[in-house]
């Protein structure tokens, strides 16, 4: 909602938007937890301030990662 709401975002800070997706996505891995759904409406923001953290919500179809095992089910929402 406040991407939609701000309407525009500098270069400067889509890029830190998405470093912090990644580092989501990087410290989930490095748990051993596999998200499966990742879309735009399963981050929140921490709070309404401009310089709020990101977190990951709806772990519903996530799986812990087994090694070895190949993954191949297409699993997500629309």
């Amino acid at each position: 909602d406040r991407i939609v709401s701000r309407g525009h975002y500098s270069e400067r800070d889509a890029a830190n938007l998405t470093r912090q997706v990644v580092n989501v996505v990087h410290i989930c891995h490095f748990m051993g937890v596999m998200h499966r759904d990742l879309k735009p409406e399963n981050f929140l923001l921490a709070s309404k301030d401009e310089k709020s953290t990101l977190k990951a919500t709806d772990f519903g179809l996530s799986v812990f990662i087994e090694e070895g095992k190949v993954y191949r089910d297409v699993v997500g929402s629309a």
